[in-house]
């Protein structure tokens, strides 16, 4: 582990090991440490189709086809606009973070590929985060502004990913299992890499290719737990209130195969970033809450695990957190406000914290995540900087004024985010 050093170039010394972090959580990587190991292409007279969703999509479908051997005729990748497209292999851009007509136009898209199947094809669905958006089809009698307003307004609220969609797949023609409706072919694998910390993997995308029962006045009244009455389109209860569960679609029963998730992002920080001096702590891999909120609490667990003079430890939780934003919004995103909050609250330890988006993209802030040394914050001026963002959802401009901030860019993997602290053997934190 690179130590604690006088000034910011430390930040220089961490950034290889961020890299390395990154490429071994690349889907190529983990798929061929997992399914690829045991996945053999279909048998003669039969074909393989490959579709491939989110923001690792592009990895995912490269790696696939190549060790199956799947035609470019038979692959279909949805990749988000922006995104680097795959080399090679057909693909159409969906709308992300939040749907538009280019995302109706991939589920669209994306139905008739499935739905062209013959009965000797086998579907591989390779799906990743970010598809919930990508993939966009609503119900009849809702429209796609009723849909985008209302969750958006639960994000804002800060409702977690699995109340966003479970609301999601209530309204959709092509979420909970609805992509297989019409499939004929004999075989479905859905293969997952999950960025849905401490819930099961069908919750990824809202579940495309996942049976999921439906309970339309149970969502309402969870809805109205986070909204009032009036922010709730009048389409969306209609449909609620009068929805009526229909049969499993073919194939929607089986279990996805997970080949990334938290649990993976932790043991491989632990890999990358751990030394023999120094003890590893595994604080949890279901981190999740307002995000802010949830740095104070890591900042006070390191504190009881690792008082002043006891050694080296590096602590490593992973989740995904949430920020309820007021009327006052900046640049900044959930992975910045936790890394900041939980620096600001060991600012009297000799603690390096980092905080990282493995998808390379947090919020709006146009950063990947946050670097420092917590020590920075004893200034009562850079404090009382640090709160005045984090008030306003800023954290993004605060990062690059201070030049803590990590900038990746799109990371083509998507695994939850990162909180990493180094603290170091800080015997004069106790005696200052």
């Amino acid at each position: 582990m690179v130590g604690v050093s006088e000034d910011r170039g430390f930040i220089s010394g961490y950034q290889p090991l961020l890299k390395r972090l990154l490429r071994d959580l690349q889907p190529s990587s983990l798929l061929q440490q997992s399914i690829l190991r045991n996945l053999e292409p279909s048998p003669t007279g039969k074909s393989d189709f490959l579709l491939a969703t989110g923001k690792a999509a592009r990895g995912m479908a490269e790696t696939l086809s190549a060790q199956l051997s799947i035609p470019p005729q038979h692959v279909l990748v949805v990749v988000p606009r922006g995104y680097p497209p795959p080399d090679h292999l057909p693909y159409v851009e969906g709308n992300h973070p939040e749907p538009g007509k280019e995302s109706v136009d991939a589920a669209r898209a994306s139905l008739s590929f499935v739905n062209a199947i013959n009965p000797e094809g086998r579907l591989l669905f390779a799906l990743s985060g970010g598809t919930s958006s990508l993939l966009c089809m609503p119900v009849q009698g809702v429209t796609l502004e009723d849909k985008k307003t209302l969750v958006g307004k639960l994000m804002n609220a800060g409702a977690p990913i699995d109340i966003l969609n479970c609301v999601r797949t209530h309204l959709s023609m092509i979420k909970g299992g609805n992509l297989l409706k019409n499939f004929r072919g004999y075989q479905v694998r859905t293969i997952v890499l999950s960025d849905v910390p401490c819930h099961p993997p069908e919750i990824v995308g809202s579940g495309p290719t996942i049976f999921h029962r439906l309970d339309g006045k149970r969502t309402l009244n969870m809805i109205e737990q986070w909204l009032l009455p009036h922010e709730i389109p009048p389409s969306i209860r209609v449909h609620l209130l009068n929805l009526v569960q229909g049969d499993p679609p073919p194939f929607s029963r089986g279990i996805p195969e997970v080949v990334g998730d938290s649990r993976v992002v932790l043991e491989t920080a632990a890999s990358v970033l751990g030394r023999p001096e120094t003890r590893i702590h595994f604080l949890t891999h279901c981190l999740f809450g307002e995000a802010r909120d949830k740095g104070k609490e890591i900042a006070s667990l390191v504190r009881s695990l690792a008082p002043p003079g006891s050694g080296n430890h590096l602590f490593l939780a992973t989740g995904e957190c949430s920020v309820r934003l007021g009327k006052t919004r900046g640049r900044g995103g959930r992975t910045l406000e936790l890394g900041l909050s939980c620096g600001l609250s060991l600012k009297d330890r000799s603690a390096v914290v980092g905080a990282l988006a493995t998808d390379g993209v947090d919020g709006n802030s146009g950063l990947s995540g946050v670097l420092l040394e917590s020590r920075v914050f004893r200034s009562p001026e850079k404090e009382k900087q640090l709160l005045e963002a984090l008030d306003g959802h800023d954290s993004g401009t605060f990062s690059e004024k201070e030049g803590i901030g990590l900038n990746f860019g799109a990371t083509g993997t998507n695994l939850n985010d990162l909180l990493f602290i180094y603290l170091s053997n800080d015997q004069e934190a106790s005696q200052s």
